[in-house]
């Protein structure tokens, strides 16, 4: 069948039963719900690299165009054939995973999709809670597991408006080693989410109560043994790396039984227990071959792409995040695995071709969030680097503890005025007798963010208040999109630049509102997208209406952000 609008398909059936005065004016209303540009794609897939920074491909780009093997990878192909945007910039301040998955479906940011972070603390249960847990489920696919659902996120998805706009018809699925990140890209009308525990693929009886044969052989099979004895070697000759720190530096933390260096050799059957090798797997390139040999079996048991309803399906490659946690940034691991990346992306959109049909996909490619140098290494190149500028997290939470009760006159309670201070927040308990009304609150907030704004590893602090009046200047904008006015802290804050908090010399992770975490590729290639570079300021978040109007519908209803005009055909 020709592609059509899904306002054309839906609309097609009922023309031959109406009067000409209704089929005219039925010819209006389906020039606007069919897309304004270009023709519409039977499968949407959205390639969210987990930790991926468009410094990589600006600082590789020599290499991942023209390597030195003469085999270029996606980024290549989308300079040729699709649309590139160099300065797209998540917008929300405290970048980790959830959040970063939640906002490039919903077209919107945490303040609206209440996902916050990756855990944060609930006041209405007293406890910690994991962002896409959720107990009224069970798990499918294993025999224990913390149950999951997309239950936590507070608006709607472009897959969402899909299902709605198909009567269902479409199909909406989610890949990933995360949870998170299938959950969360996918909505709350998905077919399904997928994501890896103890080796094997599960899911949630949120969406089944079975997993679907194709992925039941994969777990029957442990078919993530074919790794077993497996080498993650150079994928180029050594002198191309030259962009990297030379290899096993001190300030790398892989996990146990991993090396610090290449080649990494990967234990063979009967050397290690699964989960331990279960994490080499997840700490290389191979996690990413295993999770695209699952979306492949995905695509074909689920014929993706197949009929005339437009499919939607959402990969995330994990991996990518393990190593750049572990390795740093500036690791020749971290440079290797984006040219393997660069391929295995390549590679999928050959299958798509074979499978679904070429010029019958769309892909979109971006990140959740980017990542910082590891601060001693950084340390070293004269950068302001600090790991744990703070201290000891517990023994300022009592300094800051002891400020608010002089503050707001609590000295005598036995009451805690704080409940939890976390990397990035400062929660109150509401209750507290102490608290009640409006002026002791906000005595206790600048208290708080008072004594915060003394510690030399900060730059900045919000209160609560301050957020809900509304202010100016882009750290503001971007601490504001990061707070939810039930699910925040009373106070928001935000380190310095290069200071991180957590580990013990190694490694290095993400969070923060600047560029090395906010700044991360958008690469679209395939149906109905034209040969563009633009360096508009955009978001990931523009995805979701770019997709929506892709296929001639609604974004969803939180969405605040434009389409990527330039990048549609004309």
């Amino acid at each position: 069948m020709p592609s059509q609008s899904l306002g054309a398909l839906k609309a097609g059936s009922l023309v031959g039963r109406l009067p000409l005065a209704a089929v005219l004016g039925m010819i209006g209303w389906l020039a606007l719900a069919a897309p304004l540009r270009g023709e519409s794609p039977k499968l949407v897939v959205v390639i969210s690299v987990d930790q991926y920074c468009q410094e990589y491909m600006n600082r590789f780009r020599p290499t991942l165009v023209s390597p030195p093997d003469q085999q270029p990878g996606m980024l290549a192909e989308v300079l040729a054939k699709g649309t590139m945007f160099t300065e797209c910039h998540h917008r929300h301040a405290f970048t980790v995973t959830a959040p970063g998955h939640a906002v490039q479906m919903t077209g919107t940011y945490p303040s609206r999709t209440g996902v916050i972070g990756n855990d944060w603390f609930d006041r209405e249960t007293g406890k910690d809670r994991y962002c896409v847990s959720d107990p009224q489920e069970t798990i499918v696919g294993f025999p224990t597991g913390k149950p999951m659902s997309p239950r936590v996120l507070e608006t709607d998805t472009v897959g969402d408006r899909m299902k709605l706009a198909t009567g269902g018809r479409s199909k909406v699925i989610g890949v990933a080693i995360k949870d998170r990140a299938a959950i969360l890209m996918t909505g709350h009308r998905a077919d399904a989410a997928y994501w890896l525990q103890n080796n094997h693929w599960v899911t949630s009886t949120y969406y089944r109560n079975d997993l679907p044969g194709y992925l039941r052989v994969l777990n029957d099979q442990k078919a993530i043994d074919q790794f077993r004895g497996k080498v993650w070697d150079l994928l180029l000759p050594e002198s191309a790396y030259t962009k990297s720190s030379p290899d096993d530096m001190p300030y790398e933390n892989p996990p146990a039984n991993f090396d610090t260096k290449f080649p990494h050799e990967f234990a063979k059957l009967g050397e290690l227990n699964e989960d331990k090798f279960g994490d080499q797997v997840l700490y290389s390139p191979f996690g990413n071959d295993y999770t695209l040999q699952a979306a492949r079996e995905i695509v074909i048991g689920e014929k993706l792409g197949g009929d005339e309803y437009p499919d939607f399906l959402a990969i995330n490659f994990s991996s990518n995040d393990y190593v750049g946690h572990a390795f740093g940034p500036y690791s020749m691991e971290v440079e290797d695995i984006t040219y393997r990346t660069d391929r295995q992306i390549l590679g999928f959109t050959k299958f798509l071709d074979e499978q679904v049909g070429a010029g019958k996909w769309t892909l979109m490619i971006t990140a959740d969030h980017g990542v910082a140098p590891i601060p001693e290494w950084a340390a070293e190149q004269k950068i302001p680097a600090k790991r744990n500028p703070l201290g000891s997290l517990s023994q300022l939470k009592d300094k800051l503890e002891a400020r608010v009760r002089s503050a707001i006159g609590a000295e005598t309670s036995e009451k805690p005025v704080i409940l939890d201070f976390s990397e990035n927040a400062v929660l109150f308990d509401h209750a507290h007798e102490k608290l009640v009304g409006t002026q002791s609150r906000e005595l206790a907030e600048r208290a708080v963010r008072d004594m915060l704004l003394e510690q030399d590893g900060i730059a900045s602090a919000f209160t609560r208040s301050d957020l809900l009046a509304g202010g100016q200047g882009k750290l503001f904008e971007q601490v504001s999109l990061a707070f939810h006015p039930r699910r925040s802290g009373d106070v928001l804050y935000v380190l310095k630049p290069y200071c991180i908090t957590g580990g013990s010399g190694k490694g290095t992770t993400h969070g923060s509102p600047y560029f090395y975490d906010t700044h991360v590729p958008c690469l679209l290639l395939g149906c109905g997208i034209q040969k563009q570079v633009s360096d508009r300021p955009v978001s990931p978040a523009c995805l979701a209406s770019t997709i929506a109007q892709l296929l001639g519908i609604d974004p969803p209803a939180g969405n605040i952000e434009q389409p990527l005009i330039e990048a549609l055909a004309k």
